[in-house]
């Protein structure tokens, strides 16, 4: 059964996460603050897939920002921070996944791969070069 995108809508926070996440994050180019303010702030997702065309727009501290891309296919995403770079979105079995090949402009290859533990929490397990780690993201 492949990922269920409208599963993704609604309001998330986090909830457990690996030992090395704020490293990862770091390495992303997250200061220990953002970090901070990430893990204690909700997100709201409005998330829907056409064809192949997923849109993911996202609500996050104060900002909105909404990308388009079409699975299997380069595109550019714009994060939550403002930075854009080129993303390639995939469906994985069960998974949403989302392969970042060139995150920071100097070759860091980034990568999420989502999938429901349940109707009310997601897993996000995240590599970003030699890191490996991941994420939940419980309903609110």
């Amino acid at each position: 059964m492949p990922f269920d995108v409208a599963k993704w809508n609604g309001t998330w926070k986090q909830g457990g996460r690996s030992d090395n996440y704020p490293q990862i994050m770091q390495k992303l180019g997250l200061s220990a603050e953002a970090i901070q303010k990430f893990q204690e702030s909700e997100m709201t997702m409005d998330t829907s897939l056409s064809g192949d065309v997923l849109t993911v727009k996202v609500d996050f501290i104060g900002k909105t920002v909404t990308n388009t891309n079409t699975l299997g296919v380069e595109g550019v995403e714009e994060g939550i921070t403002g930075k854009k770079t080129q993303s390639i979105w995939t469906m994985d079995g069960d998974c949403l996944v989302a392969l970042y090949p060139n995150f920071d402009g100097n070759g860091l290859v980034v990568s999420q791969k989502r999938s429901f533990v349940d109707d009310n929490k997601m897993l996000i397990e995240m590599k970003a070069g030699d890191l490996e780690g991941w994420v939940e993201h419980v309903r609110c």
